[in-house]
């Protein structure tokens, strides 16, 4: 009889412990996370955004931080333990670095003719730092090649280096057979085929063309034209804007804030903001800057002097939507710059002999621009709560471009 007490006592306790733990799944207490945090920055975050547009301040404190720690001061955040950063993406970089495989005397020119530009009122630092195809620095944004190189070798590095949003421009005359590395990066092949006149600016079919973006960059990009002396006699600065094959000679009058151009038969007085016309080409004066030069932006409708070497470049697909420069008839190009992607192109050697003309400078320069790297890195705290805005600017050049702002607790 002991026994089987024991084994009803057993029993009764195991029915216990069900009935207990069936309670506990069936009354469980739910818990819930509140996300009051997140949704505090996201209000506060927004906030920011909204009211730096209404205000007329999200162009500067995009691209200036000091612009935006100005407007944050004056606003109640300035007094809440905060970290706020707001970034452009997706348009030009303050700094775009070009990994040049060309020789010394080379980035020192390309340095002089692109130290530093002035778009939409900001500036815009290009640096050039010599590299060799085997070792191309992850930080650059564009690989820039001077003179023909068989890139049979180097193929897998350079299509690596581009697979990361990066951009690629070979400036070379090609010999009359190139390896097929090079044809497969650039889709081009030579031909035999002369053609000799003025090299036009092909015309996009669409806003998604390759070649749309060097073609907008071309007609709204200032160009900086830097004297080269001082007039002792009136004490203005001197030097020659050239274009085709016109030398005109310029004086900069900071007192009276004008650029006097000397032509053959006139002398053209231009202000800042202001178009002007040399030889029945359009231009505009985009800026006068301290430092003894102007910023001047090309017209339509332009096209150059003849500035292709000895052997013509084909197409191997055939699509012209991809040549930016030809030489020849709407119905028969011959290229001149080619892309590849929008990440990919060349150009011809139009420096060949040291002669380069502002044309050609900005001819290259929107070539930089548009295939260049155009997200900046920024490292991403966990803790941030990240939002977007589209904002637009139209000063030298019509602009869309995303702000990004973090918001985040120390």
């Amino acid at each position: 009889m002991a026994l089987l007490a024991q084994i009803s006592t057993l029993e009764v306790l195991s029915a216990l412990l069900i009935l207990f733990a069936s309670f506990y799944f069936i009354f469980k207490p739910i818990v819930s996370q509140d996300n009051w945090e997140k949704a505090t920055l996201a209000i506060l975050g927004r906030d920011i955004l909204v009211a730096l547009d209404f205000s007329k301040k999200l162009y500067n404190a995009s691209f200036f931080e000091v612009s935006l720690k100005e407007f944050l001061s004056k606003t109640t955040i300035a007094n809440q333990s905060l970290i706020v950063d707001v970034f452009p993406e997706e348009t030009l970089k303050k700094a775009i670095i070009v990994a040049a495989n060309c020789s010394e005397e080379k980035i020192k020119r390309f340095s002089e003719w692109y130290g530093s530009l002035v778009v939409n009122k900001r500036v815009i630092n290009i640096f050039f730092i010599p590299v060799n195809l085997t070792s191309i620095p992850e930080y650059s944004d564009l690989l820039l090649i001077c003179n023909y190189i068989n890139l049979t070798d180097y193929k897998s590095n350079v299509l690596n280096y581009i697979s990361k949003g990066k951009g690629l421009i070979e400036i070379s005359d090609f010999p009359s057979v190139i390896d097929s590395a090079t044809k497969e990066i650039f889709g081009i092949e030579i031909s035999p085929q002369q053609v000799t006149s003025d090299v036009y600016i092909n015309i996009p079919s669409a806003a998604s063309s390759d070649i749309y973006y060097p073609y907008k960059f071309f007609y709204n990009i200032p160009l900086i034209v830097n004297a080269t002396s001082l007039n002792t006699t009136t004490g203005n600065y001197i030097g020659n804007f050239t274009f085709r094959n016109y030398v005109v000679p310029f004086e900069i009058d900071y007192a009276s804030k004008k650029v006097y151009f000397k032509t053959s038969t006139t002398i053209v007085s231009v202000s800042e903001r202001e178009s002007f016309s040399l030889y029945d080409y359009n231009f505009f004066l985009s800026y006068i800057l301290s430092n003894s030069s102007f910023a001047v932006s090309f017209k339509k409708i332009y096209n150059f002097t003849d500035f292709r070497g000895s052997n013509n470049v084909t197409l191997i697909d055939g699509k012209e939507d991809r040549i930016f420069l030809y030489e020849g008839l709407p119905t028969s190009k011959v290229p001149v710059a080619v892309l590849n992607t929008s990440k990919i192109a060349w150009i011809a050697d139009f420096d060949r002999e040291n002669k380069t003309t502002h044309d050609q400078k900005l001819a290259l320069l929107s070539l930089i621009l548009s295939v260049s790297n155009r997200r900046p890195y920024f490292p991403q705290p966990t803790s941030a709560y990240t939002l977007t805005y589209l904002d637009i600017q139209n000063y030298d050049m019509y602009e869309p471009y995303k702000v990004v702002l973090r918001i985040s607790y120390p």
